[in-house]
């Protein structure tokens, strides 16, 4: 096949260049600083005037020296010059992959946003000879994913964007690199790299020494990692991961042609199934090149650990112009959902055990798409392809729960058919809590073609799942490991009673009533506690508050009147709704004229002294999936910079600044109590080998430490501000 493709634009830092010592946690730990303390003032705005060029490395350098050794002294010094030596290793495979490239007649180029040290740094790794050009950033003085960067790149290429395939290891440059026009690759390594290049028809000479290599007729494809949902021991259904740039009608003829005892049934626009002789029922998902297919079948070490490659702070809000084309997806996805289970019914009744698979598989697929669209939790590793690696524990677990028995089977059919209709009823509630809609496809008939299956008809109705984290276990000892300190105890009630007296006041996420103790008794006209967990709700109302009515709902959909509070509450919920922007919005709406949104929010003055001892447990107790998603401070910003686009600015006060005494032992024994919510996802062998990590870091940390904490009010009118 004859190639386009001329040029190879590459990224350094965790392509050609490798971190492997990650030299600003590793110096900082060496010289007894908190684990972040290099990196937070290495990589803060100094950083960004570096490689833009602004700054030279060498003043970068001198700044990140200065502010450490003023903060730690001679310690702060010397983690400055341990990280500043570390200069990282080179990737010899990357190396000669490029070599081979100009040894074949492509021009190479790096594409790095960096400082003024990148061609010092080539040279010394040896590898001044594997790129014709260099853009850097510091040199350019424009960063990707800046379209300006790559076009900066192909200037000095003197190549269009069509003929240049483009690898980085970050997806947000790899959706830039698309919109400008390039054949981009997500970068996992340089053997999956030159294989999205031979798609592309791109022949490089063998390696010195190196034998050619024979392509096979067919490819094994990628399969998922143990103990993922869709990995081989955990059911009789196999599924792999290809990337192919073939349609399904042409690889199922290919497949065939290889193996001629294989039956093959394309799926749609991107998925086929095989049987084998034996039985064997394997479901191939189809990605376009561009693709990872380790990454889409869920190996962690294929996604990104940088914060802004998984971070769902800053999607943009929800516009009701993003609203309304969502809510047309969602119901269509519904639709495709109800016909599935109706062509499931139909096969499963006309003895076709292979179609009524295939349509459980659509089930799930779709199921998958119309959450992936609700919680939009994490960016899409392709274009138009759906992700489900940062879904909602409760949401995964069905998705999991529907893998375990074989579906080929009358029986295994109908166990993992259930609990996609418990999803299905969940995501109904979305779709109406989220998107304002209601779905109009007619379940109570798709319930009764689904009768014979599941013997009887079963519930389609919209409503939520049982919470399966903030639990009656979590519940039982959540205020046990969240002492409430005495001055900001103090700060609360001499706030409420200047500022609630007389008011219909709304607490939203009143939890098991911490907070609610402190507002509550300071003469308020009526107080609604509202809590969405039914397990936290519970404990609330045994606590007989006088005055507090309890409420169960969703901050999404607040079963409370229009201009029927003076003022709502909440202390640190919003960042946990579904949509944080939507459910300020709702609190709005609840909120007479004069009245406030009142956000509390409490946090370290610096970083805490003990929070390795959690970051431990979690990177051992995640180490065979993907670690939870923590929402930071970051979605209030994003909840204020909302507000005030709609004429409501917002107040920033301080009501307390204190220090807690806090151990080493209070934070393990959390931890050992599951006190967490993120904790009642995990198995019970996970649970210990977190420990057993945390008990492990907690030794090497000050048994106790004074803690500084800011508590703060974020105060927001109702009423819209004169333009």
């Amino acid at each position: 096949m004859t190639s386009s493709v001329r040029g190879l634009l590459v990224d350094v830092d965790g392509v050609l260049r490798l971190w492997p010592r990650r030299s600003s946690i590793t110096a900082a730990l060496e010289c007894g600083l908190p684990e972040q303390a290099v990196r937070s003032v290495a990589y803060d705005g100094g950083f960004d005037l570096a490689h833009h060029g602004v700054w030279s490395h060498e003043q970068w350098v001198e700044q990140v020296t200065t502010r450490l050794s003023e903060e730690f002294g001679a310690a702060g010094k010397r983690a400055a010059e341990l990280w500043a030596a570390d200069r990282g290793d080179a990737d010899p495979a990357m190396a000669d992959l490029l070599r081979r490239a100009r040894a074949a007649g492509l021009i190479t180029c790096a594409l790095t946003n960096n400082t003024t040290v990148v061609a010092a740094d080539l040279e010394l790794h040896g590898l001044a000879d594997v790129f014709d050009h260099v853009a850097n950033s510091a040199e350019i003085r424009v960063t990707k994913p800046a379209p300006g960067a790559y076009e900066a790149a192909l200037a000095l290429m003197d190549l269009p964007a069509g003929q240049v395939a483009f690898t980085d290891d970050s997806r947000t440059n790899i959706t830039a690199a698309l919109h400008v026009g390039l054949h981009a690759h997500h970068y996992t390594g340089a053997e999956e790299f030159e294989r999205f290049l031979t798609g592309l028809g791109v022949t490089l000479p063998p390696a010195a020494g190196e034998p050619p290599v024979r392509a096979a007729g067919v490819p094994a494809g990628t399969a998922p990692p143990s103990s993922h949902a869709e990995a081989d021991e955990a059911t009789t259904v196999a599924t792999r991961y290809l990337t192919t740039g073939l349609p399904p009608a042409v690889l199922a003829a290919r497949l065939a042609v290889h193996d001629p005892t294989v039956t093959v049934v394309p799926l749609g626009p991107d998925a086929l199934a095989t049987v084998g002789a034996a039985g064997t029922l394997t479901t191939w998902r189809l990605l376009p090149h561009g693709a990872d297919p380790r990454a889409a079948a869920g190996h962690v070490n294929a996604w990104a650990e940088a914060a802004g490659d998984v971070d769902a702070e800053h999607l943009p809000p929800w516009t009701p112009a993003t609203r309304t084309a969502a809510a047309g997806r969602a119901d269509d996805l519904l639709h495709h959902t109800g016909w599935a289970l109706h062509q499931l019914a139909a096969a499963d009744a006309g003895g076709d055990p292979l179609a009524a698979a295939t349509h459980l598989d659509a089930v799930r697929q779709h199921l998958t798409a119309l959450a992936t669209l609700l919680v939009r939790h994490q960016p899409a590793p392709w274009p138009g392809a759906t992700a489900s690696r940062y879904l909602p524990p409760v949401i995964r677990e069905a998705l999991t729960a529907s893998r375990r028995a074989d579906p080929t089977s009358h029986t295994g059919l109908a166990a993992s058919l259930r609990p996609l209709l418990g999803l299905l009823r969940h995501l109904r509630q979305m779709t109406q809590l989220v998107l304002d809609t209601t779905s109009s496809w007619p379940w109570p008939h798709t319930a009764a073609a689904l009768a014979p299956l599941l013997d009887g008809p079963p519930d389609l109705t919209a409503r939520a799942p049982e919470d399966a984290l903030y639990t009656p276990a979590l519940a039982a000892v959540y205020e046990r490991h969240r002492p409430l300190a005495q001055p900001m105890a103090d700060a609360l009630r001499s706030w409420a009673a200047k500022e609630l007296s007389g008011c219909d006041v709304v607490e939203l996420g009143a939890g098991t009533g911490r907070i609610t103790r402190q507002l509550a008794g300071h003469g308020p006209a009526s107080y609604r506690a509202v809590e969405p967990s039914a397990a936290m709700a519970a404990h609330l109302r045994d606590a007989n508050l006088a005055g507090v009515e309890v409420v169960e709902a969703d901050a999404l959909l607040l079963p409370l009147p229009a201009l029927g509070a003076d003022v709502v509450v909440e202390h640190e919920t919003l960042q946990f709704a579904a949509d944080p922007l939507l459910a300020a919005d709702e609190a709005l709406r609840v909120l007479r004229p004069g009245g406030r949104l009142v956000r509390l929010l409490l946090h370290p003055a610096g970083p805490h002294p003990l929070a390795g001892i959690d970051a431990a447990y979690r990177r051992a107790a995640f180490a065979d999936g993907p670690r939870p998603l923590f929402f930071g401070k970051g979605t209030d910003q994003r909840i204020t910079a909302h507000l005030a686009a709609f004429g409501r600015p917002t107040q920033d006060r301080t009501l307390a600044d204190f220090t807690q005494h806090r151990t080493a032992e209070q934070a393990l024994g959390a931890l050992a109590d599951r006190a967490w919510p993120y904790q009642h996802q995990l198995t019970e062998p996970a649970h210990r080998d977190g420990l057993a990590a945390a008990r492990q870091e907690a030794a090497r940390l000050p048994a106790s430490v004074s803690v500084p904490y800011v508590l703060r009010a974020l105060i927001t009118p109702a009423d819209q501000e004169e333009c």
